[in-house]
């Protein structure tokens, strides 16, 4: 039997052939070619520093808040992102301070992660700064704590209390290093995301991110990929930063990665990057098709090391497959380090034996109010709302997690390889049997979790 070409990555491997020559309607999801305006990304830096956007240029903002003894924080992404332009933008940004008389001791490195708890030395090393950097830049590294010295800054207009990481407050100057990208319920990640929830204290994440849900659909229509007009989470997010910009000198430098690479860089004014990301990320996140596919094959690559991160790719293909219970998604994810978030799973366990929308609903009224809400669980809404439109077991994980468990207690059917080269053996398998049900299906490979397939005329159930 002959196969597509239709390359998919189970973690660092790469995955082929799968999918028989004789299905017709098959379509690998991808944006156009996206030509960044640069070559040489130092150039590129150096010209946005010189021509901000809302902003002084960049040495002038310095030269003006800084003075020997005075700390200047760079704000960074934990290791949930891939940190390309962490990497990439901070050799070029502290060689540009040395350069403006900053001490290196008056640099610190913040690592900006939220409440997802403290960052291990050896994630910063490796996943954050990279061996050479973090061997240059170790002493200087900090990381924040949701749960310690945060100090009240007040309330925003929506009433979320703004606790505030004091390292950040107390400094000189916060130059935030910036990955702008869709987020599946704040619209849009990066830029203001870095204060919250990145340097935010718990409370304040705890009362922020509650807005996001609705009894019955699970999330409110606002609170989408890539949607941030009427967005209360993100909205609130904006509103902290702004308060933030009274009390502190905030400087952005924020990029887009697209296959990789870093093809997008603004500087300047925080919120003005925000706003600033929203055309180019259309542009590389958006994919429109007319009709939603009976079968959607995703990856999330090599971030799929749990099954919280990998929820990122069922989201993404929740969108490009039909809502009539029929249709099937195939999330390829080893999650080797389990299921990555206790509340998730201490949630999704509570409602073992509810119906689905029961699910739904108990699962936000008790885990996910201003008093009960942690890191996690929004993770079981999401997943109750996908299952309304996907049935249960219908998503399928090639995954090293165990398969009874996958079943029992998230509803989803878990298919283990027995090594990595192996996966293909078990996606052959998986759509013969799916052929046998849909001999003429329509058939998307996703291999960007990080896409919004945009649906013209979705198929709904009846």
């Amino acid at each position: 039997m002959s196969y597509h070409k239709t390359p998919l990555k189970y973690g660092t491997t790469v995955v082929d052939e799968f999918i028989p020559s004789s299905v017709k309607k098959l379509t690998i999801l991808r944006v156009a070619e996206y030509k960044a305006d640069f070559k040489d990304l130092k150039t590129k830096l150096e010209q946005v520093l010189a021509r901000p956007a809302g902003s002084k240029p960049f040495d002038e903002v310095v030269k003006k808040a800084y003075s020997k003894g005075k700390k200047i924080v760079v704000l960074v992404d934990d290791n949930t992102r891939p940190n390309i332009h962490t990497r990439a933008l901070f050799p070029l940004v502290a060689a540009r301070l040395t350069t403006l008389g900053v001490q290196k001791d008056d640099i610190r490195i913040m690592v900006a992660s939220g409440s997802h708890g403290p960052v291990k030395p050896e994630a910063v090393e490796n996943k954050v700064l990279g061996p050479a950097l973090y061997k240059e830049w170790k002493a200087n590294v900090i990381t924040h704590d949701s749960d310690s010295g945060n100090r009240e800054m007040g309330r925003t207009k929506m009433g979320t209390p703004i606790l505030i990481d004091e390292k950040v407050l107390d400094s000189c100057l916060v130059i935030v290093l910036s990955d702008s990208e869709y987020h599946y319920f704040a619209g849009q990640a990066g830029t203001v995301k870095l204060f919250c929830p990145g340097v935010a204290g718990r409370e304040t994440i705890r009362v922020n991110h509650p807005r996001m849900f609705d009894l019955e659909k699970g999330f409110k229509p606002e609170c989408r990929l890539g949607n941030t007009k009427g967005n209360p989470v993100i909205e609130d997010m904006i509103d902290i930063t702004e308060s933030m910009k009274k009390h502190l000198t905030i400087f952005c430098i924020d990029t887009i990665i697209n296959s990789g690479q870093i093809v997008y860089v603004q500087a300047g004014d925080i919120i003005e990057c925000h706003k600033a990301a929203s055309a180019p990320l259309k542009k590389m996140r958006v994919v429109d098709v007319d009709t939603p596919a009976d079968i959607v094959f995703v990856s999330v690559g090599d971030l799929g090391i749990n099954l919280y991160q990998a929820g990122k790719g069922i989201h993404a293909a929740w969108n490009a497959v039909k809502h009539d219970l029929c249709g099937w998604i195939v999330l390829l994810a080893p999650c080797q380090e389990g299921i990555g978030a206790l509340p998730f799973e201490e949630a999704m366990k509570a409602t073992l034996d509810m119906k689905v929308k029961d699910a739904l609903r108990f699962s936000i009224e008790n885990y996910c109010s201003e008093k009960t809400f942690r890191i996690g669980n929004q993770k079981v809404p999401d997943l109750y709302r996908i299952l309304l439109d996907v049935a249960e077991r219908n998503i399928k994980v090639v995954t090293q997690l165990d398969p009874k468990m996958l079943s029992d207690i998230y509803r989803m059917e878990g298919i283990n390889p027995r090594n990595p080269a192996d996966a293909q053996r078990v996606l052959r398998e998986l759509m013969q049997r799916f052929l046998k049900e849909n001999p003429d299906p329509r058939v998307f490979i996703l291999e960007d979790a990080g896409l919004y397939i945009s649906v013209k005329h979705q198929i709904m159930k009846k």
